[in-house]
C-alpha cells in the first residue's frame, strides 16, 4: 500500500473511532414530558436536551398532564421541525391518569377547597392576565386545537409510549436515563409491561414533588402537593417503589429559586435562529420548572446541595391525596421504599448561562 493511502486509510479510520467514542460517550435519554405549548416550561426543558450535544434524545414520549396528550403530541412534533431534529421520534403515551380523573378531582373540590392548577382539567379561557397563546378553554382529549406555532408536518411512530421504553432499555441495557418532566403514567404502564425496566435502565430523573416548599404548589401554598405528582398518584406509587439503580428528583423546592426572567427573554431574543424567534415570540417569565432538571444533567455543580430522602406518595382518596411523602435516610421503613437523591439549591448563574448559550447556538442539526 503507498504511503499515502495508508495515510488517508488510517485518518479516515482515526476519524471514525472518535466520533464512536464520542457518540459513546452522549447520555442516552428517553424524554417524557407533558410537553403543554407553545414555549412552556416543558417545551423549554426539550429544546435543552435537543440543543445540547450531551444528550442522543432516544425520543420523546408525550403524556396527558398540563395539556392533554394529543395536543401536546403535535406540539411536540412542530417543535422538532422548529429546531430542525425531526430524527427524534415522538411516541403517543397515557391519554389518561391511572385513577385520577376530572370528575374524581372536582369531587376532591367539592369536599376540601378549590385547586388553582389542574392541566388539562382546566379552563385558561377564564382566566384573567393569561397570554393570547395559552389563552385556550377547556376541550375533549381528543380535539387538537389550531397551534399558534403552526402545524406539524410530520406524525408520531406508530408505538406506544410505554412500548417504546421497554424496548429501548433492552436495545440499551445500562445506558439509558429516562427523564421525566410531567405525570409518570406512562413509567408506571412501562414497568407493568416489563418489570426489568427499573434494572435495565441507568437512572429515573424526576421533576416532581415538594418537601418543604411553601409556595409552587398547586392549591397556591402547601408545596407538597405538586401538578406532576398529583395528576397521577398511582402512576407515581408504582414508579417510586421499582428498583431502579438510582432515582434523582429536582421537586419544586428548588425550582421556585429560578425564573425566566425578561433579560433571559431579551438576551435570547438577540438571536437570529428559528428557537430564539419561537422562544421570544411565545415564551413568557415562570420558575424553571423543567428547565432546571434538563440542566443539571448536562452540569450538575448548578445544583449545589443535595438531600437523600425516601420518597413516596399519598394515594388516600382523601385531604392529602397527592401530597409528597418524605422521610429521612436514617428511617426505619419498609423494603420497598426507595431513597432518591433530592435536589435542594441551585447556582442560577451557572443555570442562566447554559440556559441562554443553548437557546441562542445554531441548530444542532440531525
Amino acid at each position: 500500500m503507498k504511503r499515502r493511502s495508508f495515510v488517508v486509510l488510517f485518518s479516515a479510520l482515526l476519524s471514525l473511532t472518535l466520533t464512536i467514542q464520542l457518540h459513546a460517550q452522549k447520555i442516552k435519554v428517553i424524554v417524557d414530558q407533558d410537553a403543554r405549548g407553545p414555549a412552556t416550561t416543558d417545551m423549554q426543558s426539550l429544546l435543552i436536551f435537543l440543543q445540547s450535544d450531551k444528550f442522543e434524545v432516544l425520543g420523546i414520549t408525550t403524556v396527558s398532564g398540563d395539556q392533554w396528550m394529543k395536543e401536546e403530541t403535535a406540539r411536540t412534533l412542530r417543535l422538532l421541525e422548529i429546531a430542525g431534529r425531526t430524527d427524534v421520534p415522538v411516541a403517543e403515551g397515557a391519554l389518561f391518569p391511572l385513577l385520577n380523573s376530572k370528575e374524581e378531582s372536582e369531587r376532591w373540590e367539592g369536599l376540601y377547597g378549590k385547586l388553582g392548577y389542574k392541566g388539562c382539567w382546566s379552563d385558561f379561557s377564564k382566566r384573567a392576565h393569561v397570554p393570547e397563546a395559552y389563552r385556550a378553554g377547556y376541550h375533549d382529549p381528543e380535539v387538537v386545537p389550531p397551534l399558534a406555532e403552526g402545524e406539524p408536518h410530520i406524525k408520531p411512530i406508530d408505538e406506544s409510549a410505554a412500548a417504546f421504553i421497554v424496548r429501548m432499555v433492552h436495545k440499551y441495557p445500562g445506558e439509558v436515563v429516562i427523564w421525566a418532566g410531567g405525570p409518570m403514567t406512562n413509567i408506571a404502564l412501562a414497568l407493568r409491561l416489563d418489570p426489568q425496566v427499573a434494572t435495565l435502565a441507568k437512572e429515573l430523573v424526576l421533576m416532581g414533588s415538594g418537601m418543604y416548599a411553601d409556595s409552587g404548589g398547586i392549591n397556591g401554598v402547601d408545596g407538597r402537593r405538586e401538578f406532576n405528582w398529583w395528576f397521577d398518584p398511582e402512576a407515581v406509587r408504582i414508579s417510586l417503589r421499582a428498583p431502579w439503580k438510582k432515582i434523582t428528583i429536582t421537586p419544586i423546592d428548588i425550582s421556585v429559586k429560578t425564573n425566566v426572567s425578561s433579560e433571559i427573554h431579551n438576551a435570547i431574543a438577540k438571536a437570529d435562529t428559528p428557537v430564539a424567534r419561537y422562544l421570544t415570540q411565545y415564551s413568557e417569565p415562570g420558575f424553571m420548572w423543567d428547565e432546571l432538571s434538563a440542566a443539571a444533567m448536562i452540569d450538575p455543580s448548578i445544583v449545589t446541595a443535595n438531600k437523600e430522602l425516601y420518597v413516596d406518595i399519598d394515594i388516600d382518596h382523601g385531604p392529602s391525596y397527592g401530597e409528597t411523602l418524605f422521610w429521612g435516610p436514617e428511617t426505619k421503613l419498609p423494603s420497598y421504599q426507595r431513597k432518591a437523591t433530592v435536589q435542594f439549591d441551585v447556582d442560577t448563574k451557572k443555570l442562566y448561562d447554559l440556559y441562554i448559550k443553548l437557546m441562542t447556538q445554531p441548530p444542532r442539526g440531525q
